[in-house]
């Protein structure tokens, strides 16, 4: 109950000269009273929990973002300058002799009074006089006749004729808090609020209806045929009596023998990259679940296989149907599907959609243009924006099924992993992006996704991950000057590295013959083509990975190279932050 000390306090005395004598005397009885109110009056202004301002940092996608953001750098604020503290305690209450007023101190969005050790008087009906009040009177010391203030100490309000005439009593100490009360008062409001507000768990996703199972049929038979054919892999299809990895690995050998006879092999300095360090988020806050490695790149290699579904994740689905999207015009598509562990990940298709060219082959042309407009324009294209606003859409049909943000997640390989990292930027979401390349839409002042809780995985030699300005390899036109750590077409998120650190070699050496004439020019184009087809496709990335493609899409194609970073598929997006940070290969944006 808020305590009213106006009234005592600055309500004067007005009564007649003969009155004033009873005056004084109620009044040392009230003081003495108050002296007992005052520890009551000043915690009953003390601000709960409840009370305090709150500090909301909801907005897109926001639960990951500041767990990752803990885990890079902590920013610990204690302020030390004093604010005023709530109304109650600023202008209701009186101040003392030395005119300092009451404060609170604002700590981490709380505030808390601070005591004054100016009594406050109370609005509580007056007591029985106390057996010093009485003796008092009696003896006449009460009388306004003797106090040596005269009339200033009868004028003066109660309370402070109460300081001055008094003698201080210490008051009691307070009793011990039961075991009960020391429980209830520091229990967090969290659990409070755990205890009180019943936990509402998202909905499974519904089945698909038997519409859209039989609309899925002739792409699951057309998918099963390939697997046959060894273009296309999953655990649960038929098993390819062709092998044409050897072939592909003589193929690659032979190119290799050719950049070793030009001499694109040969040692070159390249400026150092900057690194960052992740601490174990084990028992942190930041150790929080998200979808594993294995699961994102999965999700993400489905999006080129016609009919193909990621390994243990079933559609999310909206009136029985899955929810998707596919723009002919502006070349989006993307998928939503859940895990076992109750998240969706939002997946985007890379160009040429894979094998979904046999249903939808215009889609390779409008997503080859969203590839040349990225590269050689600082435009963002309308895939982007057609990405975002099929993010936003399952994200309103999630948070209906009892989803959060948090349970949310984007992944993409190549121009895919484009559309995820702008749209985790745009949205707050976190996931993993797989080869994609940097663009121009930078927000001031966010650190190019450092903290957001998204990486990209980017293998040594790929060309597409070079195409930016925080990965040094490639001239321009194709990629602007390299700054470490930014530039002005720098990722989103922070960069995980894997492969073999040797592989740029050949890549640096081949740029550095662009525009020297035709010949370097065509070395250049021939290498740079070469290296793609090595390095970027999906099944590299689940080499050195350690995940088994399922599905996959010609998993055979491309050179295996580098470490196999064993038990990486498994790990969680801080997880993998922080082993990438142990082997020196994760890299600021």
């Amino acid at each position: 109950m808020m305590v009213d000390a106006r009234r005592s306090a600055h309500g004067g005395i007005r009564v007649s000269t003969m009155c004033r004598l009873a005056g004084v005397v109620l009044g040392v009885g009230i003081a003495t009273a108050a002296g007992h109110g005052v520890a009551a009056a000043d915690s009953g202004n003390v601000p709960s929990q409840s009370d305090s301002p709150s500090h909301s940092t909801s907005g897109p996608g926001l639960g990951l973002k500041r767990l990752a953001a803990t885990a890079h750098r902590v920013h610990h604020v204690d302020s030390t300058d004093e604010q005023p503290a709530n109304e109650s305690l600023t202008s209701a209450a009186p101040q003392g002799d030395s005119g300092a007023p009451r404060w609170g101190r604002k700590v981490h969005g709380s505030v808390v009074a601070a005591r004054s050790s100016a009594p406050v008087a109370t609005s509580a009906p007056a007591r029985l006089a106390s057996p010093l009040s009485i003796f008092r009177t009696r003896s006449g010391l009460g009388k306004p006749t003797v106090s040596p203030f005269g009339k200033a100490a009868v004028n003066a309000p109660a309370v402070a004729f109460a300081a001055i005439v008094t003698p201080t009593i210490a008051p009691s100490p307070p009793e011990p808090l039961s075991p009960f009360g020391k429980a209830a008062v520091n229990a967090p409001a969290v659990a409070f609020a755990a205890i009180v507000t019943p936990t509402i768990a998202p909905s499974p996703p519904e089945p698909l209806s038997p519409f859209a199972k039989l609309a899925a049929v002739p792409g699951r038979v057309v998918n099963a045929v390939l697997q046959v054919l060894d273009i296309t892999v999953s655990s649960r299809g038929p098993q390819s009596p062709i092998n044409l990895a050897p072939i592909d690995e003589a193929l690659f050998a032979a190119f290799r023998r050719v950049e070793h006879v030009v001499g694109l092999d040969q040692p070159v300095v390249t400026p150092p990259l900057e690194t960052v360090d992740y601490p174990d988020p084990t028992g942190t806050p930041a150790d929080i679940p998200t979808p594993t490695v294995s699961q994102f790149l999965n999700a993400a290699a489905a999006q080129y296989v016609l009919g193909g579904t990621p390994d243990g994740l079933v559609p999310f689905t909206v009136d029985g149907k899955q929810m998707t999207t596919r723009n002919p015009i502006s070349g989006a598509v993307g998928s939503a599907w859940v895990t076992p562990q109750g998240q969706i990940i939002i997946a985007y298709q890379g160009t040429t959609g894979g094998t979904n060219l046999l249903f939808h082959p215009a889609i390779a042309g409008t997503q080859l243009g969203t590839d040349l407009q990225l590269i050689f324009t600082d435009k963002t294209p309308q895939a982007f924006t057609d990405s975002l606003t099929f993010a936003n859409d399952v994200r309103a049909e999630a948070a209906a099924q009892g989803y959060s943000d948090s349970d949310i997640f984007v992944t993409g390989h190549s121009l895919g992993g484009w559309e995820a990292q702008y749209v985790a930027q745009q949205t707050g979401l976190g996931g993993i992006g797989f080869e994609g390349p940097g663009f121009y839409d930078t927000v001031p002042g966010d650190d190019n996704g450092l903290d957001s809780g998204f990486v990209n995985v980017e293998t040594y030699g790929d060309p597409a991950a070079y195409l930016a300005s925080d990965l040094p390899g490639l001239p321009q036109p194709f990629a602007p000057p390299y700054v470490p750590g930014g530039g002005s077409k720098p990722h989103y998120g922070a960069i995980i590295l894997i492969g073999d650190p040797n592989a740029t070699t050949p890549l640096v050496n081949a740029s550095s013959l662009w525009g020297t004439g035709l010949v370097g020019d065509v070395i250049f184009g021939v290498d740079f083509l070469g290296n793609f087809f090595g390095h970027h496709l999906p099944g590299m990335q689940a080499y050195n990975l350690d995940v088994s493609p399922d599905p996959g899409v010609v998993p055979w194609l491309g050179e295996t190279a580098g470490t196999i970073n064993e038990g990486w598929g498994e790990l969680t997006i801080p997880q993998l932050e922080y082993a990438a940070s142990q082997q020196g290969v994760l890299i600021k944006p």
